[in-house]
């Protein structure tokens, strides 16, 4: 009895284990299909991470609450979580492991970048547009004379000074305004025969000899003559004829209008010669700017072309518009610069000779294709851009460029409108030693280079890599 019994309580108990072990290896099962389903939709989300620090992930796009860096989309299939891919990185280096490379483009010779390199680097790219192209040309000039307003005074005879009214250096003088009055015997004796002559014609009037009346007035035409010649007023000769008296000392008038800017007569008693110069006398209401212009600059100048100049005191305050009036035909050997003369109106005298000016100057180059000047590298021999061709590939490119203005450069072949250029970081982008290669392989500026053989060449792929400094001990 005792036996039977202890056996059915030992089946039962084995009844009991086998249905307790099939209920937790089916909730087991459930489990793991559980695991398998959240895993598959987690992979199915998008993952973003942090080029700068790779432990840091999310599922939606932004910025790095670390470092305020725009995240990058993690690309690729069979990607499991962002934490397995920020635990990937190339031994000795601390640099995340490349993402898988696309396809490269048609093109040959395509460096490709992945994007948390260009982010690391600063890589932009903007498109090739059509544009006006000015340029601006800024300039330094010194306000001068016009040497055509520029009148030297002289006494036509020898004689003494009795009196001088424009007495100082930069005394304005009008037309018609008296200098100084001349004691000369020439010009006396030249009176007196003209006085004579009036005399003997009114003897000779009432003469029945003709030959005589005639000659009397060819003595009077001769003596008026050479006093005008000696630069004797009409209104003097008519005083002499009216009053029929001799001036012992004649005023010399001013010719022009203007400032006096230099005079040899001084004192009374001062003797001159027709040699000597007395006066020297320039009209101020119109003066040259002369501008040193670099030779660089030289075929964008042009006679006629308008110019502006300011003073560097004014504070940007006052222009004043003026026109190229003269390029001179030869340069300075020492500053490399030509001499550009431009007339300006100054009614005010607000422009004083020797004085400094900053001149610009705006001139059309035309419409063309233009870039930014950053996205053109210049080896000295030649110029080429980078050509951003999308999925982080970028090709050198030959192009031509005709001319700069300010932050833009126009290309005259090897690019085509739309075309997008890399714009910064072309400096870290051309030091890549491998870059030499793709170099040697680009065509000439009017094409983009061709595919050679019917396979495509491996890509150039630029690694970079940060290295921090060992931790002092």
């Amino acid at each position: 009895m005792n036996r039977d019994r202890i056996r059915k309580v030992s089946l039962v108990g084995l009844l009991i284990l086998a249905f307790t072990a099939f209920v937790y290896f089916a909730m087991i099962r459930q489990q793991s299909r559980h695991e398998v389903a959240l895993g598959q939709a987690a992979t199915e989300k998008d993952v973003y991470y942090c080029p700068m620090h790779k432990t840091y992930h999310s599922d939606k796009p932004g910025n790095c609450p670390i470092c305020s860096m725009k995240l990058v989309k993690l690309e690729g299939p069979g990607t499991a979580t962002a934490a397995e891919v920020a635990a990937k990185v190339e031994p000795n280096t601390g640099a995340a492991a490349a993402a898988p490379i696309p396809s490269p483009p048609s093109q040959d010779n395509a460096i490709f970048v992945p994007p948390e390199k260009q982010q690391l680097i600063g890589m932009r790219s903007v498109p090739a547009v059509m544009g006006t192209l000015t340029k601006d040309i800024r300039i330094v000039g010194k306000v001068s004379y016009d040497e055509t307003r520029l009148t030297h005074i002289h006494s036509k005879v020898s004689g003494y000074i009795e009196e001088v009214f424009a007495d100082s250096v930069g005394k304005p003088v009008r037309a018609g305004d008296p200098l100084f009055t001349i004691y000369s015997p020439d010009l006396v004796a030249t009176e007196q025969d003209f006085l004579l002559a009036l005399k003997s014609r009114d003897l000779l009037r009432t003469s029945t000899v003709a030959s005589a009346a005639q000659g009397s007035e060819n003595l009077i035409a001769a003596a008026r003559e050479r006093l005008r010649l000696w630069d004797v007023t009409d209104q003097e000769i008519q005083r002499l004829e009216t009053e029929g008296k001799m001036k012992r000392a004649i005023a010399v008038y001013s010719p022009v209008s203007g400032v006096v800017m230099e005079r040899a007569a001084y004192h009374h008693g001062t003797f001159v010669d027709p040699s000597k110069d007395l006066f020297t006398i320039v009209d101020l209401s119109r003066v040259w700017v002369l501008g040193e212009a670099y030779e660089t600059d030289l075929p964008f100048i042009r006679t006629g072309q308008a110019a502006d100049i300011e003073l560097p005191y004014s504070g940007g305050g006052r222009k004043m518009r003026g026109r190229v009036d003269f390029i001179y035909p030869f340069l300075d050997p020492k500053s490399r610069t030509a001499q550009v003369r431009m007339e300006f109106a100054n009614p005010d005298l607000s422009l004083k000779p020797e004085m400094f000016t900053n001149i610009s100057m705006s001139v059309s180059v035309g419409w063309q294709l233009l870039v930014p000047q950053d996205a053109v590298m210049d080896t000295g021999s030649e110029q080429y851009v980078f050509i951003d061709k999308g999925d982080g590939y970028v090709q050198p490119r030959k192009v031509k460029v005709s001319a700069e203005a300010g932050e833009k450069v126009g290309i005259e072949q090897g690019l085509k409108p739309g075309e997008r250029v890399v714009t910064a970081a072309n400096f870290v982008v051309d030091s890549e030693s491998r870059l030499k290669g793709a170099l040697a392989g680009m065509g000439s500026p009017s094409q983009a280079p061709a595919s050679t053989g019917s396979g495509r060449s491996r890509p150039f792929q630029l690694r970079f890599s940060i290295r921090r400094p060992p931790k002092p001990e």
